[in-house]
């Protein structure tokens, strides 16, 4: 067949083609010019950066060679997404967008291959929510892959992995509140440094990562809730640290400090949340220790993780090399393989096995960890700890116990921090099927400060007991906890610390040493629930306003919290008794005066100054102090000074200290020869008040406002009986 020849078309479209070749080679020179200006422009560069708080990138410079190809050198990107924020950093980096899936609003990404990477993601706590506009589509970002061969660094929350590894990502997320998938996405790293918490687990080891989550929105998981979405596979097999006891007193997990020295082999498989049966993990290492004089110690340990079908068994061995040595036997089943945000505590409420432990001088910051919800109680220093627990289903059984010797504890009580060396005993009770959880521990020297001034000691004392009662398991531990705080005669070196409780200047303690005892009952967040209180003082001095007083005290309380919360209490008994007392200005010759008072219906709101209200009786030897607060003997008429000496008075009245002021009202008292009515206010240490005082047909009134002094003789009852009273029925 004869064959048509090329030769004369192309001579008949000779002109047409160049003209195309031109115009096409012109529009790639024009992309070239325009790409390029553009990614290498602030223009281009405030375009890519339009919502900088949601996302934001930089370069040293970038280029396309055609049209969807990028390279780019020196990149930063990063973004915020709800409480997260990412930063993902590279020197160098080529990928290629896809161009015909912008046109319905889809940003998709063919493989992107980076070089020398890191990558940091955090939380915050600023939500940045996402912003949806109704009638628009939203847009969709897509990565096929991200891809490196040398990835250097992994911060992903408390985690971080440093080495040189490949790893390979795979995302999607549509925008405006839209699902989001992971896809199967890994890490492989032959010299990976794992760092969890600032605690290191592995170093210069293999480390493998395979991780996967479903297309999900963020009303079906967010932030630890995604675990339950999870699917993940980790394998790891290096060098592991040691445990160090010795030089990390300070850390609950006192790991890493000794070097790498254990060996760290694992295998785990999560499925949506579930540990996988034939998960599996060994870690060999040594624990150093030393001696109570200093001499070091090395013990082997070794821990052994294997799952089954039915549960996570736990095994942990330090062998006594001889008497006297740390010694550790710990066998564990937990009966639930699953992990998840919705019941953290769900392993240990399943735990069960059993702990046998003594070992001496070891750090105690592990029990903070344990009594986390209990954080008005800290032990801290190092102690000796001699242990036998047996659980079941999260709960201890009867028979554990657990002893701590020569520990540091603190305890905080209504803004107040009790502190000594102390022991403590562990012990359970009852039965399998209602458990007591006891802890008896007792302080044989402590001091008592407040939280404000911890240095500056206000009690001082020995054998300070401490027991703590709760029922129920384990994880239940703090929610059903009960306290009883007790001590006996502390010495209270100077009563002036207390001045922080009263109204300043109303009503102030001026000196006077004394002791104290306590009988408080907590609850489960150290609040005090009632309390039996006394305090005894010696040579008290006191100012009331411009009166001073001096004589010894004798101060005993119950009280009762009104509410479950808050520290308002009901005052169930309250005695004050004053002896020897002298009040500045009296007759040289004046007996020592002595009265003994009861609050009755009486409330107390604790605080800095405490607020206390009631109603007062009063027995006292007589009614000279009384008279003496609103003046000097030589003011009152000479009849009035016969009487003061006249014998016992009784005296009742209401009771107000709040703030900067203390209020006595409607106070009468009376004897066989007088009668006596008043009301007095102290604020600020400036008195005001009114006084009545009858015997037989004689009477007169003292005014008291701002110090000065108004005597009535005339209609005195009319005039007392028209003055306004301070304080309501």
């Amino acid at each position: 067949m004869p064959t048509t020849s090329p030769v004369p078309w192309w001579r008949a479209h000779r002109k047409e083609l160049r003209r195309a070749g031109l115009v096409l080679a012109a529009l790639y020179v024009l992309y070239l010019i325009a790409a390029n200006v553009f990614l290498n422009s602030a223009f281009g560069a405030g375009v890519i950066n339009g919502k900088p708080e949601r996302y934001h990138a930089r370069w040293d410079w970038a280029m396309s060679l055609y049209p969807g190809h990028i390279h780019a050198r020196g990149i930063v990107m990063g973004g915020h997404a709800r409480t997260n924020r990412w930063t993902i950093a590279s020197p160098r980096a080529n990928g290629r967008i896809k161009l015909l899936p912008l046109l319905w609003r889809e940003v998709a990404f063919g493989t992107i291959r980076a070089h020398d990477v890191s990558v940091h993601v955090a939380r915050t706590t600023q939500d940045l929510p996402s912003t949806v506009r109704p009638g628009k589509t939203p847009w969709t970002l897509r990565f096929d892959a991200i891809t490196t061969p040398s990835l250097l660094r992994l911060d992903f929350y408390d985690t971080r992995v440093t080495g040189h590894g490949e790893a390979r990502f795979v995302f999607e997320k549509t925008l405006q509140g839209g699902a989001m998938e992971v896809g199967r996405s890994t890490l492989h790293m032959p010299d990976a440094t794992l760092q969890v918490a600032d605690v290191p687990l592995l170093r210069d080891g293999l480390l493998e990562f395979e991780i996967a989550i479903p297309a999900h929105i963020r009303e079906q998981a967010q932030g630890e809730e995604k675990l339950v979405l999870l699917d993940a596979h980790m394998r790891v097999d290096g060098p592991a640290p040691g445990i160090d006891l010795v030089a990390r007193d300070d850390d609950p997990l006192p790991i890493g400090a000794a070097g790498f020295v254990g060996r760290l082999r694992a295998d785990l498989t999560l499925e949506r949340g579930v540990l996988m049966p034939g998960s599996r993990l060994d870690w060999s290492a040594p624990v150093f220790s030393s001696t109570r004089e200093g001499a070091p110690l090395r013990h082997p340990l070794g821990v052994a993780l294997r799952t089954t079908r039915d549960a996570i068994h736990v095994a942990a061995r330090v062998p006594p090399p001889g008497s006297g040595t740390p010694h550790l036997r710990a066998d564990l089943r937990v009966a639930d393989r699953r992990l998840g945000p919705d019941d953290w505590l769900r392993p240990l409420r399943a735990l069960g096995g059993t702990v046998e432990t003594r070992w001496p001088d070891v750090p105690l910051r592990w029990i903070d960890v344990i009594l986390d919800d209990v954080d008005w109680l800290a032990f801290n220093g190092r102690a000796d700890l001699d242990a036998d627990v047996r659980l079941a289903d999260g709960a201890l059984q009867p028979g554990s116990r657990i002893d701590i010797d020569d520990a540091a504890l603190a305890a905080r009580v209504l803004d107040n921090r009790f502190s000594g060396q102390a022991h403590a005993r562990m012990r359970m009770q009852g039965d399998a099927a209602s458990p007591r959880t006891t802890i008896a521990i007792v302080m044989d020297r402590f001091t008592l400060a407040p939280e404000s001034a911890p240095k500056r000691i206000d009690l001082r004392g020995r054998d300070l007991r401490l027991d703590l009662a709760s029922t129920g398991a384990l994880a239940e531990f703090h929610e059903r906890l009960d306290a009883h705080l007790r001590f006996a005669d502390a010495e209270v070196p100077d009563l002036r610390t207390y001045n922080r409780y009263l109204p300043g200047d109303s009503a102030r303690l001026l000196g006077g040493s004394g002791h104290a005892s306590g009988d408080i009952r907590l609850d489960n967040a150290g609040e005090m629930v009632s309390g039996h209180m006394r305090v005894r003082g010696q040579g008290v001095r006191v100012a009331l306003g411009p009166s001073r007083l001096s004589g010894d005290v004798d101060l005993d309380s119950r009280l009762t919290r009104m509410q479950k919360v808050g520290r308002r209490y009901v005052i169930d008994a309250l005695a004050l008794q004053l002896d020897g007392v002298r009040l500045d200005g009296a007759e040289s010759g004046d007996a020592p005066w002595w009265a003994q008072m009861a609050l009755e219906d009486g409330t107390l709101t604790w605080g800095q100054p405490f607020e206390v209200t009631g109603r007062g009786r009063l027995d006292m030897r007589d009614v000279s102090v009384l008279l003496g607060l609103f003046a000097e003997r030589s003011v009152f008429p000479r009849w009035i000074g016969d009487l003061i000496d006249s014998g016992e008075a009784h005296a009742t009245g209401q009771l107000r200290l709040r703030e900067r002021e203390l209020v006595f009202d409607r106070v009468q008292a009376s004897n066989d020869r007088i009668d006596l009515q008043a009301r007095l206010r102290i604020s600020d240490g400036t008195p005001d008040g009114d006084l009545y005082a009858r015997w037989g047909v004689l009477g007169m009134g003292v005014e008291l406002q701002g110090g000065d002094r108004k005597l009535h003789i005339a209609g005195a009852r009319n005039w007392y009986e028209s003055r306004p009273p301070l304080l309501p029925e």
